[in-house]
């Protein structure tokens, strides 16, 4: 666990699991899609998008990353699982109705540890990344990877490696473009609904402002400024 936290306690969400149907329902005009559940994982366990999404405010700010300009897909901002709708709110946050996975991922780097989250699709490819600051309470991101059961990949490097970072970041420059922002999540829960919002965050350390661009920069991502975050 890193050394930057706030000494305080998350309180443990109800953990739901999403229901395994495979059909979609179409979308009306003038409404959002609404994706199916999604039900693999890489351990076996359902990947419940419900869970996390509830755990997501406890983290504080964080840097989050997704990709723009996928082609062939056709952009939903809601998914429907055993508890009923989870809505999209935020512009960035659409491509979590197209991932079917989530794992925790651990590295070392010239800059201190580095953890963050990937979410991929049933093809493996990873849509949406979320980075941890200094300013994020990592103790409810610790709470959160134990609740839902977001273990890491086997066989994952330990260590960053300056050739390594390059290759991938030339590699990111040449697919479908990373966008990087600010944020702070907000989770509403009612009866056959619940909402996932993001805002950028009312304050930030210089330290956090730095890491933010390191993190975009090694990944090849545009960092937004909070103006244009929404």
């Amino acid at each position: 666990m890193s050394d930057f936290h706030e000494n305080r306690a998350a309180e443990s969400p109800d953990v739901t699991t999403e229901a395994s149907a495979s059909w979609q329902e179409p979308a009306p005009s003038g409404r959002p899609a609404i994706a199916p559940p999604a039900t693999t994982h890489r351990d076996g366990m359902p990947f419940d998008l419900a869970a996390i999404s509830a755990w997501l405010p406890k983290l504080g700010a964080v840097l989050w990353l997704d990709r723009s300009g996928r082609r062939h897909h056709t952009e939903t901002h809601a998914t429907i699982g055993a508890r009923g709708v989870l809505l999209l709110d935020h512009p960035a946050l659409a491509v979590l109705a197209r991932c079917t996975a989530a794992t925790a991922h651990t590295q070392v780097t010239t800059h201190g540890p580095r953890e963050w989250l990937s979410f991929r699709d049933t093809d493996g490819v990873s849509l949406a990344k979320l980075f941890l600051l200094p300013d994020t309470d990592y103790l409810a991101w610790d709470e959160m990877i134990s609740a839902t059961h977001l273990a890491p990949p086997s066989k994952e490097p330990a260590r960053w490696h300056a050739h390594t970072a390059f290759l991938r970041t030339a590699l990111a420059r040449l697919g479908p473009h990373w966008q990087a922002r600010l944020l702070t999540f907000a989770h509403r829960r009612l009866p056959w609904l619940q909402t996932l919002d993001a805002r950028p965050p009312l304050r930030l350390s210089l330290l956090g402002v730095e890491l933010a661009r390191l993190i975009a920069n090694s990944e090849g991502a545009e960092l937004l400024s909070p103006l244009h975050a929404a």
